[in-house]
């Protein structure tokens, strides 16, 4: 589990990582070392640290399953360990 607050100053973005249980002292410390910063992005994103290929027919299974899951109300994100293979354009 790890922060990921983009720091955007001056037209570049750079993201940072820390555990997010450091993560009010981690920007913190952006804070003290470069004064006023823009973040793009300021939020706790979950990132796995291991991914599991998801192949073949389980491939719609799983993005069914994730149209599912966002549908409902209750749920405001959902993490995943999944690796989809990459959409081709043709």
């Amino acid at each position: 589990m790890w922060m990921s607050p983009t720091l955007s100053k001056r037209a570049s973005a750079s993201p940072f990582f820390a555990p997010h249980t450091d993560y009010a002292k981690a920007k913190q410390a952006l804070l003290d070392a470069f004064g006023e910063i823009d973040f793009e992005a300021d939020e706790i994103q979950f990132l796995p640290q291991t991914t599991t290929p998801v192949e073949g027919d389980d491939v719609a299974m799983f993005e069914k399953f994730l149209a599912m899951l966002n549908e409902l109300d209750d749920v405001q994100n959902v993490y995943h360990s999944g690796e989809l293979p990459a959409e081709s354009d043709s």
